[in-house]
């Protein structure tokens, strides 16, 4: 079976056909999520998207002219192979679905899912399957690969994360203000990196310093660069999951208040993400929606019941007016489904997804005022993810299969997929929620009463 990232596909197809591997991608990546589904999400009040890529879309052949491409860019549409092995067609998909999300209305925050050199170990999100040893994102020479991954970069003494560097400020930022000439405002963020260093290890993967750098530095970098733009594009500092065994939310938040990086407040976010499918809200085998609605609410019961995003809270950001927002999140409990006899807890999938908009919205209200324009400084959260692959066909011969609401019982993370939630019926926009900040403490009751189990076997 082949490893699920995307260095492996790519050269399981190169290894096949290049023309067919092209062309099977040029699928993938313009048909996935179709213009109908976008229409859903608009029809269903998204007003913002936080956009997953990776660094191959921004990777140039003038980049570093000594770098070896494997296959050079060519064809119509043009696509080529990077010296690491990733296919790419460049940034056209990329501008196409922003225009598109922007004549809907949608907002774009763009984030750095998978950079060069693989950003964390053993984690499909970081484009290729790494482990801890050199050299990587955080050290090493791009010359000498990734994690023992050959790749075809010049001996020139360049690191991985210079190539970082290089992308985010001569590729990216020239990328988003030629998005602002014919997508005005579309782009309202930069997140330079996902979840760096995830999973935490027993010894960090990287030090403090190098997340630092890719971090809070290469922000205030990107900012700079992008000159006027940088008053409507904000800079997404993403913590995780899980509170960092190395650049800790005590650390960042130190960071952000130092001389350093103080004048930055209003344009730095903090992306915490926050799943209950590891942990938290559960005692024993039962999982409780009262807690899902209260968890890290000031004042509440479970105020520091998310580990990622209670360090901020002790650190006060929030109330200082430090914007944060959850970057990603779902109704996914997968040892819920061993309770249904392998099909979805769809009741229990409806009750989480109204606890936790319960909870952002109250999140939203309680942080009022705090950031600059009286604005508040919890300032929304993002559904992982818009759709999963299930009845996807990427053969270029098909390319096709829609979002579907049956066969899909055998699949234990199909409550992952907003757009199968949203055919299903289970969720609903907060205005047919009936929850506006006036509300919320009549609907607390209906939303945040209840248990059930999340493990029967």
């Amino acid at each position: 079976m082949i490893p699920f990232a995307q260095h492996e596909w790519c050269k399981a197809m190169l290894d096949e056909d290049k023309s067919t591997a092209f062309q099977t991608f040029d699928c993938h990546v313009t048909k996935y999520v179709s213009d109908a589904d976008l229409d859903s999400l608009a029809e269903f009040g998204i007003t913002t998207v936080r956009m997953p890529v990776g660094y191959w879309l921004f990777d140039d052949e003038n980049l570093y002219p000594q770098d070896r491409w494997i296959a050079n860019m060519s064809g119509t549409p043009a696509y080529g192979v990077n010296p690491d092995g990733f296919i790419t067609p460049g940034t056209q998909p990329l501008t196409d679905m922003v225009v598109k999300l922007h004549n809907r209305n949608i907002k774009v925050i763009l984030d750095m899912h998978a950079n060069p050199g693989c950003s964390s170990p053993h984690q499909s999100h970081a484009g290729i399957m790494c482990d801890e040893q050199l050299p990587n994102l955080w050290a090493g020479l791009a010359q000498d690969g990734v994690c023992g991954h050959p790749v075809h970069r010049a001996k020139d003494g360049k690191t991985w994360t210079d190539v970082a560097r290089k992308i985010a400020l001569e590729r990216v930022v020239p990328w988003i203000k030629f998005i602002e000439g014919i997508a005005p405002g579309t782009i309202i963020g930069f997140e330079p990196v996902n979840e760096p260093d995830s999973p935490p290890q027993p010894k960090p993967f990287a030090s403090v310093e190098a997340v630092r750098a890719i971090t809070l530095d290469l922000g205030k970098q990107v900012s700079a660069c992008l000159g006027d733009l940088a008053q409507k594009v904000d800079i997404i500092i993403s913590s995780g999951v899980k509170d960092q065994v190395n650049y800790a939310s005590d650390k960042i938040s130190q960071d952000y208040q130092s001389p350093t990086y103080v004048n930055l407040k209003d344009r730095f976010v903090t992306d915490v993400h926050h799943y209950y499918a590891w942990a938290g809200c559960q005692e024993g085998n039962i999982f409780s929606l009262t807690c899902a609605c209260e968890a890290n609410l000031p004042g509440g019961r479970y105020v520091f019941q998310d580990s990622a995003w209670a360090g901020f809270m002790k650190a006060g950001i929030l109330e200082k007016g430090f914007k944060m927002m959850i970057g990603e999140w779902s109704v996914g409990l997968g040892p819920a489904h061993t309770c249904h006899n392998g099909k979805p807890a769809a009741a229990e999938a409806r009750a989480l997804y109204q606890a936790q908009k319960w909870d952002f919205l109250s999140q939203h209200v309680a942080y009022m005022d705090k950031s600059a324009g009286g604005l508040s400084s919890f300032i929304g959260d993002f559904y992982w993810t818009v759709r999963m692959g299930y009845h996807w066909n990427v053969d270029p011969a098909v390319c096709s299969g829609p979002t579907q609401t049956t066969d899909y019982e055998r699949v234990d993370n199909w409550d992952w997929s907003l757009l199968r939630l949203i055919k299903l019926g289970l969720v609903k926009p907060i205005s047919q929620l009936g929850l506006t900040p006036e509300s919320l403490m009549k609907e607390k009751d209906a939303m945040c009463t209840g248990s059930f189990p999340v493990n029967c076997r």
